[in-house]
């Protein structure tokens, strides 16, 4: 995978979760917008640039070989650790809001019912 081996199992560990949740709930999400995004946003560029102090400190470094080495202007952290903190952020605060939603715990319910008793069956595909 070379230089993009550390995107690649970022991308690969958060999307899936992140896409499910999206396809559960967008109504949810959207309608907490307001919520969302700074929840999201805010502790992003503040993990950002608490890394930028840490690697700019030499406490931890990327492994060139492995990275893009693209880096966020100003200061210079790889796109990488910036799309870490990007996805873990997304996750959490989207499965916080899911978990206030009354109505996700509906939608859940809903979910496990049908996987237990399976697809319902229409009268033409029972025979009759």
């Amino acid at each position: 995978m070379g230089n993009l081996t550390y995107l690649f199992l970022i991308l690969i560990w958060s999307l899936p979760i992140i896409v499910i949740q999206w396809l559960v709930g967008p109504d949810i999400l959207l309608k907490r917008w307001k919520v969302l995004l700074p929840g999201i946003v805010l502790p992003t560029l503040y993990l950002t640039v608490v890394d930028a102090i840490a690697l700019g400190a030499h406490t931890w470094t990327i492994n060139p070989t492995q990275s893009l080495n693209m880096f966020i202007p100003v200061i210079h952290v790889p796109i990488e650790e910036a799309t870490f903190f990007l996805c873990t952020n997304t996750m959490i605060v989207q499965g916080l809001i899911f978990l206030w939603s009354p109505e996700i715990r509906q939608r859940m319910r809903a979910l496990i019912l049908m996987a237990r008793r399976g697809p319902k069956r229409r009268d033409s595909d029972s025979g009759e």
